[in-house]
Formats: C-alpha cells, sequence, structure tokens
C-alpha cells in the first residue's frame, strides 16, 4: 500500500509539474547591471536567464519572447525582463540570435537578415510548443528591430512588439562606429514597412548614448503605433542604453504595453543605470 501511495503521489506531482501555470514560484530578479552583463562572458550563449524557456508553460496570454541587443546574450541581457515578465504570469521565451564564427558566447552580431530568419524559426517553436496562435515580442537595442524584420517573415503570428530603445530608423552610432543611413520615405522603417496588424510600442530615453540620437527609437505616428519616452512619464529618469533593460521604470512601461487593460504603476524615483 505504501508502494502504491507514493507512486500515485508521483504520477500527482509529474502531472502538476506538466500542466505548471504561468506564475510558478518567484524568479530571482537583477538590476545589477554590471554583474549581468559579466553573464555575457561567463556563461553559455545557450544559458537561458530566470523564469524563461519553461517549455512547459502555459497562459491565457500571448507567449513573450525576448530578444537582447547587438553584442550581448540572453543571459546577460535579459536577466531582469524574464524574470519580471514570468513573476507577472507571463510564459517568457528568449534566444541568443547572430552569433558568428568568431562571437564566441556573443550574439547580435551576425547578419541581420539571418537573424532574422533564426528568430523567426524560434518563434514557430514556441508557437508550436504553447499552442499559441501568436507571440509578443520585447527587444532591447538591435532586438527590436530584428522583431520588426521577424514580423514581415510570420506577420499573422506576431501582435504587439515592444521595442526598448530599439533603433527603428537607424542610428549614427553603434558602440562608437558610425553608420549614418539615407533617409526613408514616410511611414518606412530602416528595417523595412510596418505591418498594418501589428502593434508597435517603442520606449524611448533621452540619455541613450547607443541608439542616436534617441527620435530614431521612436516610429512615425500611425494607428497601431504608441512612442512613449521615459522622461515624459518620469521627468528626473536619468536612465541609459543599457539600463533600460533593467529599470523597474521601463519593466512596468513593458508590463503596460503588453495588457493596457490590466496597468501596473510606474514606480519613478526606481534605482536605475545611467549608462
Amino acid at each position: 500500500m505504501t508502494a502504491l501511495v507514493a507512486a500515485v503521489s508521483g504520477i500527482a506531482a509529474c502531472a502538476a509539474l506538466s500542466a505548471a501555470p504561468a506564475s510558478a514560484a518567484p524568479f530571482p530578479v537583477t538590476t545589477d547591471v554590471p554583474g549581468a552583463l559579466s553573464a555575457n562572458y561567463l556563461e553559455s550563449a545557450q544559458s537561458s536567464p530566470p523564469g524563461s524557456n519553461r517549455w512547459h508553460c502555459r497562459s491565457d496570454r500571448d507567449p513573450v519572447i525576448l530578444l537582447h541587443g547587438t553584442a550581448m546574450n540572453q543571459a546577460a541581457n535579459l536577466g531582469y525582463l524574464a524574470p519580471m515578465l514570468a513573476n507577472a504570469g507571463y510564459c517568457v521565451f528568449s534566444v541568443t540570435y547572430g552569433q558568428t564564427s568568431w562571437s564566441g558566447n556573443t550574439g547580435g552580431l551576425g547578419d541581420k537578415d539571418r537573424s532574422a530568419r533564426q528568430v523567426a524559426g524560434f518563434l514557430d517553436r514556441v508557437l508550436a510548443a504553447t499552442g499559441a496562435r501568436q507571440v509578443d515580442f520585447v527587444g532591447h537595442s538591435q532586438g527590436g528591430a530584428i522583431a520588426q524584420l521577424v514580423a514581415q517573415l510570420r506577420t499573422s503570428r506576431v501582435d504587439t512588439i515592444v521595442g526598448v530603445s530599439a533603433p527603428s530608423r537607424g542610428t549614427s552610432r553603434i558602440g562608437g562606429i558610425t553608420d549614418r543611413l539615407p533617409a526613408r520615405a514616410p511611414g518606412q522603417n530602416y528595417w523595412g514597412p510596418r505591418q498594418p496588424t501589428v502593434r508597435y510600442v517603442n520606449l524611448a530615453t533621452r540619455n541613450d548614448e547607443v541608439s542616436t540620437p534617441y527620435p530614431v527609437t521612436l516610429m512615425p505616428p500611425g494607428p497601431n503605433v504608441t512612442n512613449t519616452v521615459v522622461q515624459t512619464v518620469c521627468p528626473q529618469s536619468r536612465v541609459g542604453h543599457l539600463g533600460m533593460a533593467f529599470s523597474p521604470v521601463v519593466g512596468a512601461l513593458v508590463r503596460n504595453a503588453l495588457d493596457p487593460a490590466h496597468r501596473v504603476r510606474v514606480p519613478c524615483g526606481a534605482p536605475e543605470f545611467r549608462g
């Protein structure tokens, strides 16, 4: 009898695990930017940030795919956004894209079209695993721009793209490298045309020292476009480009972008990284 009870208990435990809800036990959230960035070199590019890539996760909300920025990987860049969203009940997924033969654990350095195809394949895997019809993207820096390219490849599968300091219209500077871009037609981004069925939310900071000048992280107005500059919400904010991915202020704005019907308070004055 004891053995039978133990066996039944084990089966029940496995069943509970396989049907685990999105809001499981809290995942550790970090706002320590230097510490998190050290993972860029210490962790494998395949290492997931806390709360991410739980392939058994189920939720009534769209799954959220997080994309890191240039010369980053998922463990380094997404140590705040991934657990924050997972703790809020989202099924969160992430991938290190754009690796090269020489980049080691670092991604976001490959050809942008190849990176978009890689992420599109990852999107297909997420939909197959979760049974969802669509995904939302949250992309920091280049990650937001790659999400725009993916939306051209999987238009009907993308609902919302939240760009966090994402250079939608190119940038005059990437890590000190000049990359001035020609003017684009109205409504045309450097990363291609907007898709009318996709909702675009762009979060920017006036203190951005990488995606410059900072208005390149905003899109031309449109019925499916929302542009928010952090300082219009929290005037005293000094958050910089890297800090945007680790800011509780930005985290609240991301949550409000993903679920505008259930807005959360934006914690102006929360600690932030100015770089």
